[in-house]
């Protein structure tokens, strides 16, 4: 069986020759073996289509569902201390796959014991982009992990392989006024490529990724002054990443950011489990009048309530035009080259992506073991610009991964930027609300 590749696929798989791979890591204290991985991998991978699936080049390509694919790779790494798992992350970021077999997902289990002898270790989901994002991986972790706990749970076995009329309702697809609409939105589209000079690639420098934790007091003090100012904490993290990259790039910081959007609340027919790569976003600005060093805390949090309402308008927009959105991007697939040419030769037109996973829903105690945290996913991108910040809770801590490579932003700039948004996240945790100020119900 196969399918086309989607045009939202295509932009997650690029070609046979890019790297477009992330990497999900938590931490184990106690025994894992690996036949039981072994065992848990062989049940995950036969409940979801996409793990058994391969690429065939073409324009556009085809996933291929193959009747007999190799099993999910598992690799057995050595635990030397408590950055190794970093280094074997950095190692299958980099590890390009063989996407003209299956399957595109692959584990490693970095396995030692602690300083008291007791066991260890780091368990580390690969995927290709093309199959999964960041919800996906989650999935894939959660149950891993429970089948390593009991391997006789019934996980479940999904059908579809995520075809467009896997994903579209039938009578969407007919639907002459959406149809119409997005082919007008798509010609606009193919006219804005067609007339744009074509530019050379600009090669990107070596990839980093920068890791750190908001301790769980200040997690839990952040999420109460948010809900007193009537925001999210994502709206809190927007508007102090933002200030930490105007600070550190001055003038040629553009005051905006990618944010992604969890598309699948729009698309019913995708199961909460199911594996699922697509996650267009949206650039959203925020407020840049007053500089940096002059927002106090009361400006802070207009700011955040600003973005905040910019955001979810761009949200609203979204779950409107859903449909045609999808049904739209399939009549671009001839541009699907000039779009690549694009972000491969410029910078991007906001300071970084800002992508919030959420709380993660992954139980931490287990009959053999317990997961002591879980890490913030992080990603090999092959455009010009890779300044990304993934952020995640799980157990009552938020974790954060920024990611980005030297030609875009050089090491010691981001390392600023990560020092000076967390204290700004500090500062803002431990600052008391005003009492005069109605408490507002969170989006």
């Amino acid at each position: 069986m196969k399918r086309k590749m989607m045009l939202c696929e295509r932009i997650m798989y690029v070609d046979r020759d890019s790297t477009f791979t992330i990497v999900q890591a938590a931490r184990v204290r106690g025994r894992i073996d690996p036949a039981q991985l072994r065992h848990a991998l062989d049940k995950v991978q036969s409940k979801h289509p996409m793990l058994r699936c391969s690429i065939i080049d073409g324009d556009p390509p085809d996933i291929v569902l193959e009747d007999d694919p190799a099993p999910i790779p598992l690799r057995l790494a050595e635990r030397r201390d408590d950055e190794e798992w970093q280094r074997q992350s950095d190692i299958e970021r980099e590890t390009r796959f063989a996407s003209e077999r299956a399957p595109l997902m692959r584990m490693v289990w970095v396995h030692g014991v602690d300083a008291d002898g007791e066991p260890v270790g780091e368990l580390l989901v690969v995927c290709h982009h093309v199959i999964c994002d960041g919800m996906s991986m989650m999935t894939l972790l959660r149950e891993t992990l429970a089948l390593c706990d009991n391997p006789q749970l019934d996980i479940g076995r999904h059908t579809s392989f995520n075809a467009l009329q896997d994903i579209l309702p039938a009578q969407v697809l007919a639907d002459r006024r959406i149809r119409r609409s997005a082919a007008w939105k798509a010609l606009a589209f193919r006219l804005f490529f067609a007339l744009r000079r074509k530019r050379k690639p600009v090669p990107q420098g070596e990839f980093y990724v920068l890791h750190w934790k908001l301790p769980r007091e200040a997690t839990s003090a952040l999420a109460a002054r948010a809900r007193a100012e009537g925001v999210t904490m994502f709206a809190a993290m927007a508007v102090a990443f933002s200030l930490a990259f105007r600070t550190v790039k001055g003038a040629s910081a553009k005051g905006k950011v990618f944010a992604p959007i969890d598309i699948r609340k729009f698309l019913p027919l995708i199961g909460a489990d199911q594996l699922f790569s697509a996650s267009p976003g949206s650039i959203v600005a925020l407020d840049t009048r007053l500089a940096p060093d002059q927002v106090d805390d009361a400006a802070f949090w207009e700011q955040a309530r600003q973005f905040k309402s910019r955001l979810n308008q761009r949200i609203e927009r979204m779950a409107r035009n859903v449909y045609e959105y999808f049904v739209g991007l399939e009549m671009m697939q001839s541009v699907f080259g000039q779009f690549v040419a694009e972000r491969r030769s410029d910078l991007d037109q906001f300071d970084t992506t800002l992508s919030n996973i959420g709380r993660i829903e992954i139980p931490q105690e287990y009959r053999e073991f317990r997961v002591e945290t879980v890490f913030s996913p992080t990603a090999r991108l092959p455009w010009r610009s890779t300044t990304a910040v993934l952020m995640s809770g799980y157990a009552g801590e938020l974790d954060f991964a920024l990611t980005c490579d030297t030609a875009s932003l050089p090491r010691v700039e981001a390392e600023r930027v990560r020092d000076l948004a967390n204290a700004l996240l500090l500062e803002r945790a431990h600052a008391p609300a005003p009492q005069a100020l109605p408490m507002r119900a969170a989006a």
